[in-house]
């Protein structure tokens, strides 16, 4: 694993900590915040050892919608949505502490999936679409 892949989960098990040590003093802001931080440099480290660009929220979209087609796995991109309406919670403060503690569930449940997909071999996939083929290209540094 390549050093900088294992920062960025060192770095996501931090986050999902103060998540949860934040939600539990009652600031939902910054539980949310540390949410979405933690499901970001968990898609980092992913990104990373694969040589995928990641350096912003649309590559890291990206990178979810490739590792979701891979693994067939559409659970992966709900719990990343998840991530992205806690991250957007840090601004707006519109959900309630139920909802922020099941996004949380949702981050907790991604975080694992992330973490198998970076520890199997890459896949062989064959892109069917435009929007796969667009997605790899903008992943390898093309159309960014």
């Amino acid at each position: 694993m390549r050093e900088k892949s294992a920062d960025y989960i060192k770095a996501s098990q931090e986050l999902m900590q103060q998540a949860h040590d934040e939600f539990a003093q009652g600031d939902f802001r910054q539980a949310s915040e540390k949410a979405w931080g933690a499901a970001a440099q968990g898609v980092k480290s992913l990104a990373e050892e694969r040589g995928w660009h990641h350096d912003s929220h649309g590559l890291l979209f990206d990178v979810i919608g490739q590792v979701s087609d891979e693994r067939r796995s559409r659970p992966v991109r709900v719990r990343f949505r998840a991530a992205q309406e806690l991250h957007t919670n840090f601004y707006e403060n519109w959900l309630e502490d139920y909802e922020v503690a099941e996004s949380i569930a949702k981050v907790e449940r991604l975080l694992p999936e992330l973490e198998r997909a970076l520890q199997a071999e890459q896949p062989r996939f064959t892109p069917r679409t435009d929007r796969q083929r667009r997605r790899l290209e903008r992943l390898n540094g093309g159309g960014h």
